[in-house]
């Protein structure tokens, strides 16, 4: 059995209301001045250094790593380009240092790091592949963007805006009453919501946003630490997405997507696709016009209320994996990677592939299940997908079969073998003991065979909430 960490970190972000008095609106506006002034600049530093031209470069991973790289290289170019300062000045900057450094720095190095991933992965297509990209051969990239511009972070335009202050909390942030909350840099301020019942949580994170009507709105991210339950009830889960079924698990039960809630959501991805249909029509009108302006709002509307009827579904298939299990296991699950169109696959079948994944959305699941873990302080690991389904359990034998088969006779032991039960019951052994992956095994041979320097590490293969 693997170790756990003795604890779990519930995070849980709320919205509220915020009373905007006139000091209040002049500060953010001088806040978001100072992010858009600086958003662009530190864009074109991110891609110079590390960029297309430099993806062996190291870049920083953590955040204490990110800190670093935006106090002692990013903050002082941007003192000495737009202020001239040698040293942080924060009435002249006109942000708070730890808002600008921690906050928002950090989350663009963040956002460019994640692009990275995607620019080191296009880098190593073939030619044609990469002029295919850039034609739109398949249909992919209708903007005609270079193979180097895919995923890439945009440029503000001269029209946009940001609209978000972030702000760490640093011990100042807390609760002083049931409509009254100080937070760093903004001092005391009012919220139109009751917030006495969160009085005692952890502040980790405060925001200070303007929505598109005007309004301003607080975001709080809250933090509690709970005690790891012991891991006494284990169950291993493989997703799925034939027929609405959403999991099959190695106690050999299946959860479903219910039937009322799935014809509920293709009524609304119907309507929501008529009415797309609508305004591609209306070519002739400005985007600011009332109808394409009243299609886009009730698009929105739709849209919302299928995702709320869906999550909620989700959080039901997540409380009946955890509520008799302290620790579950699920496959580390890439949604790139199932999106990926197969050759062999006709258009219907990719395209219902997609219809498939924009109903049970396995990302949003995962994420609800380790949510949900970590507030009842029970454990979620996710394991490599990697031949789950082709390895028989208990053996190290491989048997390849199309997606279409769910069921066949092992050539090996002469066994009926389920395909969802056979990989639910593969994800919980290496869960609780990664040496056993295939993967793991495989790189061995490899090794012994002088084709890799170094084995896979074990512990890489699976993630622990």
């Amino acid at each position: 059995m693997i170790k756990l960490p003795k604890t779990t970190e519930y995070i849980r972000v709320r919205r509220y209301r915020l009373v905007a008095t006139d000091d209040l609106v002049a500060k953010f506006e001088r806040n978001i001045e100072v992010e858009n002034k600086i958003y662009n600049y530190v864009l074109k530093y991110l891609e110079k250094t590390y960029g297309v031209k430099h993806l062996k470069r190291p870049y920083p991973k953590t955040k204490k790593a990110k800190i670093f790289l935006a106090k002692d290289v990013l903050i002082p170019k941007i003192l000495k380009n737009f202020y001239g300062l040698d040293k942080w000045n924060g009435k002249k900057v006109g942000i708070h240092s730890q808002a600008l450094r921690d906050e928002y720095l950090v989350s663009i190095l963040t956002n460019f790091g994640e692009y990275r991933k995607t620019l080191i992965s296009a880098s190593k297509m073939s030619k044609q592949d990469k002029e295919d990209y850039q034609n739109n051969l398949h249909g992919n990239n209708p903007k005609r963007k270079s193979w180097y511009r895919k995923g890439s972070l945009n440029y503000l335009r001269p029209d946009q805006s940001k609209r978000c202050v972030s702000l760490p909390a640093n011990g100042v942030a807390r609760i002083l009453s049931a409509h009254f909350i100080k937070i760093q840099d903004y001092g005391t301020i009012q919220v139109v919501e009751n917030i006495k019942n969160m009085k005692n949580v952890n502040i980790v994170t405060t925001k200070i946003k303007q929505k598109s009507n005007g309004n301003f709105e607080l975001q709080i991210v809250f933090k509690t630490v709970n005690k790891r339950k012991k891991a006494i009830n284990k169950i291993g889960a493989d997703w799925n997405m034939k027929d609405n079924k959403a999991w099959h698990t190695s106690e050999d039960k299946e959860l479903y997507l219910d039937k009322d809630v799935s014809d509920k959501a293709d009524e609304l991805e119907d309507k929501i696709n008529k009415l797309k249909s609508r305004r591609d029509l209306m070519t002739w009108l400005p985007k600011s016009s009332k109808r394409i302006v009243r299609l886009n709002k009730e698009i929105r509307y739709l849209n919302s209320k299928r995702s709320h009827i869906l999550t909620d579904e989700y959080n039901k298939m997540a409380r009946k994996l955890l509520s008799k299990n302290d620790l579950v296991a699920i496959e580390n699950l890439d949604v790139k990677e199932m999106r990926k169109r197969k050759k062999e696959s006709s258009k219907f079948q990719n395209k219902a592939k997609n219809r498939k994944l924009a109903k049970i959305k396995p990302y949003e699941m995962k994420q609800l299940i380790i949510q949900m873990a970590n507030r009842l302080g029970k454990t979620v690991i996710l394991v490599d997908s990697y031949k789950t389904s082709q390895v028989e359990h208990g053996t190290e034998y491989q048997e390849k079969h199309s997606v279409d088969d769910r069921e066949w006779t092992s050539k090996y032991t002469g066994k009926t073998i389920k395909r969802d039960l056979n990989a639910s019951k593969n994800i919980l052994a290496w869960a609780l003991n990664p040496k056993e992956h295939i993967k793991y095994k495989e790189s061995l041979e490899l090794q012994k065979e002088g084709k890799i320097k170094k084995t896979i590490r074990p512990q890489n293969l699976i993630a622990i909430n």
